[in-house]
């Protein structure tokens, strides 16, 4: 690890951006996320990922990593709980309807998926259930998460999939208004100390 950042820095290296490093259900993009506040086994150890950042800082190299905050795995315990019954605590902790909405489309595909307890809505297919961010336990629980890895000496975040946060009907899954006051609030919980970075994954509003 030292002379691999050893090069870095003599080609003048100042920032990694890490891809989702999270563990994750597919174990592939890593964007399907089970568990929010530990390290894909392939990629090693929480105490390597701390060993990485203290390399990387004594070097003048930052490290920025990819959140994914509008869905997870199916796979991730809050999810699984949430789908066990219409009555499960953790039910609103996902975006659900007793019945299936009809008339959505959304990148060609229905994006609601039917369960013996409901359909779960998932923008980027069914393995990948949209957390319900109206919910102020499901955001609190993200910014603790993202708080979790500042503690552990992240000098940013690369926000996944920001135009897809919330949904008002069948034609408005996309650049909702409550996208921006959402984003304003995560940023200033991540400078509540000083500032971090923050890149939004935007396509349809670049600027």
């Amino acid at each position: 690890l030292p002379r691999r950042l050893d090069y870095l820095q003599a080609l003048g290296i100042k920032g990694l951006w890490l891809m989702p490093i999270n563990a994750s259900g597919d174990h592939d993009h890593g964007y399907a996320v089970t568990d929010y506040r530990a390290i894909e086994p392939a990629y090693g150890t929480l105490a390597d990922f701390d060993e990485l950042v203290r390399q990387a800082h004594a070097r003048g190299i930052g490290i920025v990593i990819d959140y994914v905050i509008n869905h997870s795995s199916k796979l991730n315990p809050l999810f699984v709980q949430s789908a066990s019954s219409r009555s499960s605590p953790w039910r609103d902790w996902y975006v659900w309807e007793d019945t299936k909405p009809a008339g959505w489309r959304i990148f060609d595909l229905d994006p609601w998926t039917m369960t013996p307890n409901g359909a779960y809505f998932a923008q980027f297919g069914p393995d990948m259930p949209d957390f319900n961010l109206r919910n102020p336990a499901v955001v609190a629980y993200h910014l603790d998460s993202l708080r979790f890895w500042l503690n552990h000496g992240v000098d940013g975040f690369r926000i996944d999939a920001v135009g897809h946060l919330f949904e008002n009907g069948k034609d408005g899954w996309s650049m909702q208004p409550e996208n921006y006051p959402f984003l304003a609030r995560v940023r200033r919980a991540l400078d509540i100390d000083h500032a971090h970075v923050m890149v939004c994954e935007s396509p349809a509003d670049p600027i």
